[in-house]
């Protein structure tokens, strides 16, 4: 399993109180059938052996979810693909409506702390990438500051936009999320 184990992260809730949500590897059942994604097909479709989804938990309930991969496979990984992520429906939109954050942003942390661990890159190669609809294209440029792209190659009726770390930039990704909601703190599940 590509997994770095499990962690307690801060969140703030409904814009004011700090508390403590949970970063882990999810389980078959941990799965939604009420989302924008069909997370129980992906569970199904996930080859553990270079891919996992890992979800956030706040009070026993899934926030989050991210599905990553290690490629290429077999071999060793040289990159990680963020294939899927999602945050709860009534926890999307402006920062002013949401009722915990950061959510996307700690999972990317988390898939990120993954290809730093296990994927071999030069400090300015790709190490983590992904492509977004057009929806997303200014959250992850603006607010996680990936590299953008631009336009990448897509599948029939989406448009898509490839965004990347490099090594330098995932590490100092984590370094500024770290500096800005606490360290991540390991623990046993």
């Amino acid at each position: 399993m590509t997994s770095i184990g499990s962690y307690q992260v801060k969140v703030r809730i409904q814009s004011t109180a700090e508390e403590i949500a949970f970063l882990s590897p999810a389980r078959e059942n941990d799965m939604p059938n009420d989302w924008f994604c069909s997370w129980l097909n992906f569970w199904k479709n996930t080859s553990f052996e270079c891919q996992n989804i890992v979800k956030l938990v706040y009070k026993g309930k899934v926030w989050g979810l991210v599905q990553y991969g290690l490629y290429p496979y077999p071999g060793y990984p040289r990159f990680l693909e963020i294939e899927h992520i999602e945050a709860y429906p009534t926890s999307r939109g402006d920062v002013a409506e949401r009722l915990i954050e950061p959510i996307g942003k700690w999972l990317i942390w988390y898939a990120t702390k993954v290809g730093l661990e296990f994927c071999q890159t030069q400090a300015d190669e790709p190490l983590v990438i992904l492509e977004a609809l057009d929806t997303a294209v200014s959250y992850y440029r603006d607010k996680v500051q990936m590299e953008y792209l631009g336009f990448a190659r897509s599948t029939p009726r989406e448009e898509l936009y490839g965004f990347r770390f490099s090594r330098t930039a995932a590490a100092k990704f984590c370094q500024l999320h770290e500096s800005q909601w606490g360290e991540a703190k390991l623990y046993e599940q």
